[in-house]
């Protein structure tokens, strides 16, 4: 939990228990990596309490999925994930094929590659469209 410390108050961080009560079971390492591969993307502190507070299951999403999804994300050019992750928070919930998929539907729809990047990094809630 001391990285949680970092970010959030006891309090904040009891409500976010609540509302995940698996993150106590969270490791350590784990919790590193998650707010570390948020860290990367240029996601500032006031970025990350946002995303944790509002989509508080990512704490106990495998880094590997995340770390996944954000690779395939800047596979089709999506580059500035901190403002698409800020925007909707549960984008982080997606698997890399579910990406995929957003991109095959854009491309049936006659978008380009670049105009459906660019959609998805200003409206990310789309890929639920």
């Amino acid at each position: 939990m001391e990285v949680l410390r970092q970010l959030f108050r006891e309090e904040e961080i009891k409500r976010l228990e609540e509302q995940n009560p698996y993150i106590k079971y969270q490791s350590k390492e784990n919790l590193k990596r998650v707010i570390k591969l948020l860290a990367d993307q240029k996601c500032n502190n006031r970025v990350l309490r946002n995303i944790i507070q509002t989509n508080p299951n990512i704490l106990t999403r495998d880094p590997d999925d995340i770390e996944e999804l954000i690779y395939k994300l800047k596979e089709y050019h999506v580059l500035h994930l901190e403002k698409a992750f800020d925007e909707y928070p549960y984008l982080l919930d997606k698997n890399a094929y579910e990406v995929d998929g957003y991109f095959i539907r854009k491309q049936k729809e006659n978008m380009t590659l670049e105009e459906a990047s660019k959609q998805l990094e200003e409206k990310p809630y789309l890929i639920e469209v």
